[in-house]
């Protein structure tokens, strides 16, 4: 975790310096979401949670939060929330609390029966918003294809400039002399991607899948305008444990810079290890519906999604050092050394945790 970026972000977001911030949503009758709500507490925030509990459509409901500042652009809950013959979507209420300068205004959407209806001058902003569709290799990408089989000429190129290439190889571990993306003489509309090493270019048909989706991901992030809203579904897709770590911490420093608001979901326990604590929200299912926990830890997160250990108790503390202070009282004396074979301890961060 760069607690130096951590802790810069925070006095200066307490401070108000984001002018344009998304602080609350919450959904009511809308795949398993019964009025809950998810307050939004740091520029850069990760919702975390069992496939199936609602990261993806808390996700798309921010989306919809604003119109976009280009009409075209806007994103619609028609087109997210589908309804077919098998999924009726009705009697669903979305509400936002948005901060604009020092103003905070709150409005809705819904769908109460047949048309979604939303209110006519929702406030503007950029928003990006990139799903998992984008870690499809390029050649299995729709219109691609006849671009790989043809014998095509380039007409057209744009660099990635060198301060986004450089965080590039960072990110990735490669050091890339030139990142750009190309624009064949057999479709104009669809470019490719091309990294240059050592030895010469490789392009997105030939880069792993990691490599072609952060290539993809840094073309957005060069041209994201100030104070924009970026929304990123599972953000470690394809991506190995040191990658996402400094993923992430690219995000956080880009966020400082444009002031921009970054909700991304992930699985991971390495994205929320760097993140502080108030950008963790974990999205739990039970008996009783969907919860919403905030400030978790990242053990706790993944014990959550994780059956692979089966003690007779859990022990909750608060941190790490906690846990090894618990492990050394119970180890010191033969009575109670036993314990430890029978009980899970889990750091799960404050009080308001358990």
């Amino acid at each position: 975790m760069d607690y130096t970026e951590i802790n810069t972000i925070r006095s200066q977001f307490q401070a108000g310096l984001w002018p344009q911030f998304l602080q609350m949503i919450s959904i009511d009758g809308l795949r398993g979401w019964s009025g809950q709500s998810v307050e939004l507490n740091f520029p850069v925030v990760a919702v975390v949670g069992e496939n199936g509990s609602g990261k993806s459509t808390l996700l798309k409901a921010a989306a919809c939060a604003y119109d976009h500042t280009e009409k075209d652009k806007r994103f619609y809950p028609s087109a997210f929330f589908v309804e077919t013959f098998w999924d009726n979507i009705e009697g669903v209420k979305i509400n936002f609390r948005i901060k604009r300068g020092p103003n905070i205004d709150s409005h809705s959407i819904s769908k109460p029966s047949q048309r979604w209806r939303r209110p006519e001058n929702a406030p503007k902003r950029n928003v990006y918003l990139l799903d998992i569709s984008r870690t499809l290799p390029l050649d299995a990408s729709a219109g691609y294809a006849r671009i790989a089989r043809s014998a095509a000429s380039e007409i057209e190129s744009a660099d990635i400039n060198d301060e986004f290439r450089a965080r590039l190889s960072f990110v990735l571990s490669r050091d890339y002399k030139k990142a750009r993306f190309a624009t064949s003489n057999v479709d104009a509309k669809r470019q490719v991607g091309l990294l240059e090493l050592e030895w010469g270019e490789l392009s997105q048909f030939h880069q792993g899948a990691g490599e072609d989706a952060t290539l993809d991901l840094f073309r957005t992030l060069q041209g994201i305008p100030l104070n924009s809203l970026l929304i990123i579904d599972e953000v470690e897709a394809s991506l190995h444990p040191r990658a996402q770590r400094r993923l992430v911490r690219f995000l956080l420093w880009l966020a400082r810079q444009r002031r921009i608001q970054i909700i991304l979901s992930t699985h991971s326990p390495y994205v929320l290890e760097e993140l502080p604590q108030e950008a963790r929200i974990l999205l739990m299912t039970g008996p009783q519906g969907l919860n919403v926990v905030y400030g978790v830890s990242p053990e706790f997160a993944m014990s959550r999604m994780d059956d692979e250990v089966h003690p007779e108790a859990y022990v909750f503390v608060e941190d790490r050092e906690a846990e090894i202070w618990l492990r050394e009282i119970l180890a010191s004396s033969e009575d109670t050394s036993e314990v430890l074979h029978k009980i899970q301890i889990n750091p799960v961060g404050p009080s308001n945790v358990v």
